[in-house]
């Protein structure tokens, strides 16, 4: 079983949209019963809010077809970094946060997500472009690469 969880600001735009992305991409290619998928945030705020996912991503997930169900914002902690085979970040500031909460990166598990790509780079967050469309292609094209990083 390979144990995924991805990371942004506030886990309730881009991570959320990666995990279940992620997941409809595993389950396409008849993976499933080798993944656990799930996702976290770099920072405590929505979490002692109790935030779902943010209506933008919903609507994008709905407007594609991608199968989610409700998801609440909780902060990555340093026993995920044990758990967890890769966490993948959205961003530089997030792998920055992420290693400030679980100590560093001695294992090498954490990653951006476009790190996997032709042309690495950070995805963009669409709680402040408002592109979720943007976002969602940087996330689909992430997580097609990643899944062919890992060869399965």
């Amino acid at each position: 079983m390979i144990k995924v969880l991805f990371v942004c600001l506030g886990n309730i735009c881009r991570s959320p949209m990666a995990q279940f992305v992620f997941r409809q991409i595993v389950e396409e290619r008849g993976l499933s019963n080798n993944f656990e998928i799930d996702s976290a945030a770099t920072e405590s705020y929505n979490e002692m809010c109790h935030a779902g996912i943010y209506y933008g991503t919903k609507e994008l997930l709905k407007t594609k077809r991608i199968p989610f169900e409700e998801h609440y914002s909780r902060q990555i902690r340093k026993r995920d970094y044990e758990y967890y085979d890769y966490i993948i970040a959205m961003d530089d500031n997030n792998i920055r946060d992420i290693q400030a909460l679980t100590g560093p990166d001695i294992k090498h598990k954490t990653h951006r997500l476009l790190d996997f790509t032709a042309q690495p780079r950070n995805i963009k967050d669409p709680w402040y472009t408002g592109n979720f469309e943007e976002a969602y292609q940087d996330i689909v094209e992430g997580c097609n690469a990643f899944l062919d990083y890992i060869n399965l």
